[in-house]
C-alpha cells in the first residue's frame, strides 16, 4: 500500500500509478479511497475507466444471466461445477498462488468449485453490459 501511494505521489499525472493505488487500496479494505483513485486514473487516461459497482445480490443476478447467455458447450462443461461468489481472493488463496487481481479460481478437488471474484470483474468493467460480458467470458474460460 505504501509503495502504491508513493508511486502516485511521485507521478501524480501517471494513470497507471493511480490504477495501481486503486487496486491495492481495494484489496487493503479501503473501497472509498480505491474508487477515488480509479476516478483519478480515468481522468488522466481515456484508456482507464471508473469500474462499475453492483451489490452482491445484483452480481448474483448478473452471474445467473451470464450462465444462460453461455454457449451450450460452455454450459455443459460447468454442469457439475458449483459456482461460488466472493468479493476478492482471500489471503489464503493469494498465498496459495492466486493473483490478487484474478477474476476467477477453479478448484476441482475435493469438489469442483469455480469462484468468481466480484470486485476484480467490476474493476475490468466500465458498465453493466461490460460486467455481464466479463462474467460470461470468465465462466466460458473455466
Amino acid at each position: 500500500m505504501e509503495a502504491a501511494q508513493a508511486a502516485a505521489e511521485r507521478a501524480p499525472r501517471d494513470a497507471e500509478a493511480w490504477w495501481l493505488l486503486a487496486s491495492v487500496s481495494r484489496h487493503a479494505g479501503f473501497p472509498q479511497a480505491s474508487d477515488q483513485a480509479f476516478r483519478r486514473a480515468s481522468e488522466l487516461s481515456r484508456r482507464k475507466h471508473v469500474p462499475v459497482r453492483v451489490s452482491g445480490a445484483e452480481f448474483a443476478r448478473v452471474v445467473e444471466r451470464a450462465r444462460k447467455a453461455m454457449s451450450p458447450d460452455a454450459r455443459r462443461r460447468l454442469v457439475h461445477t458449483r459456482i461460488a461468489l466472493a468479493a476478492l481472493p482471500d489471503e489464503v488463496a493469494v498465498q496459495g498462488g492466486v493473483r490478487p487481481d484474478a477474476v476467477s479460481r477453479r478448484v476441482r478437488e475435493p469438489e469442483d468449485v469455480l469462484t468468481l471474484y466480484q470486485v476484480n470483474l467490476e474493476n475490468r468493467s466500465a458498465s453493466a453490459d461490460a460486467l455481464q460480458a466479463a462474467v460470461v467470458k470468465a465462466l466460458s474460460k473455466a
